[in-house]
């Protein structure tokens, strides 16, 4: 039996529950990876000009 409009709960509670800071605690996971993605990055182009910059032997 589905309820009528009358019948229907038209008072809500107010405020909710505290369950922390929600988005606005810290970064995100984005930032994580995006600073992760960046180190990476570097990483190789400094290995990559260190192998290039080598005296040759020979």
């Amino acid at each position: 039996m589905t309820p009528r409009s009358s019948q229907q709960v038209t008072r809500k509670p107010g405020g909710g529950a505290a369950t922390g800071g929600g988005g606005d605690a810290g970064p995100d996971g984005r930032t994580f990876v995006l600073v992760g993605s960046v180190l990476v990055l570097g990483a190789g182009v400094g290995g990559l000009m260190m192998r290039r910059r080598r005296p040759n032997r020979g």
